[in-house]
């Protein structure tokens, strides 16, 4: 009886230890994340590897004024993306929206951008914390934006060819730029007027009238459409 009663409890023990094991190992099995080190929601399903994400997004937006993003992915119907952000090389992906694939694989979301520049945007089917580019396991194409701030802009040229501006370029009819009050000389900025976009560096100082933040040289006005003093779009790409 000593013998049996020792083996039984042995076999009890046994039992017990595995049954303890059994969540531990479920877990560990099927993928799941317990946690998010970026401090967002916890998912639990792991994506196919071979997911592929379609991005659609205009070229162009405007600070503060919402912006329609359409996607397609036929294999995560069902599941939940993130529309993520970046401004630069040196600063992380930002999660901006989240939206739940359609069952026939598409979704939209809207942006508001609140800064005017060049912008970075892809979806990420959520696996773990989005905001770490390492956990990615599926992503879309990253699409460019270049972001406008509504400002007054003026032009100039007639009365001023042939001298040098104040970063030291001759003027003439045909110079592309335009002038600015403090961004340095060599900067690149983005001009949106009439439906039209121009890429231009600022080459000159000024405007000081009309409460414009932007002087055109009579070469970019006409490129754009530009007549007289008016409302335009402009974005800072470089400094």
């Amino acid at each position: 009886m000593r013998i049996s009663t020792a083996t039984a409890r042995g076999v009890v023990a046994a039992f017990v230890a595995v049954l303890l094991m059994l969540p531990a190992t479920a877990l560990a099995s099927d993928g799941a994340t317990g946690g998010n080190d970026g401090g967002g929601a916890t998912y639990t399903d792991a994506p196919p590897a071979d997911a592929e994400i379609s991005l659609t997004v205009a070229s162009g937006a405007w600070v503060g004024r919402a912006t329609r993003i359409r996607g397609r992915s036929a294999a995560l119907a069902g599941r939940t993306v993130a529309i993520e952000r970046r401004r630069s090389r040196r600063r992380g992906w930002v999660p901006v929206a989240s939206v739940r694939v359609g069952d026939r694989g598409r979704f939209r979301a809207r942006w508001r951008p609140g800064a005017a520049g060049r912008h970075k945007l892809r979806a990420v089917a959520l696996t773990a914390s989005s905001a770490d580019t390492t956990q990615a396991e599926a992503a879309s194409a990253v699409k460019r934006v270049t972001v406008y701030r509504k400002l007054t802009a003026t032009w100039y040229g007639p009365g001023f060819y042939g001298n040098r501006t104040a970063c030291g370029q001759r003027l003439t009819r045909s110079t592309q730029g335009v002038a600015h009050r403090r961004l340095p000389c060599g900067t690149k900025v983005a001009i949106r007027a009439n439906g039209r976009t121009a890429v231009v560096p600022v080459i000159d100082r000024g405007p000081y009238a009309n409460g414009a933040s932007y002087d055109l040289t009579g070469a970019t006005a006409r490129s754009l459409g530009v007549a007289h003093t008016v409302r335009i779009g402009a974005a800072v790409l470089t400094r």
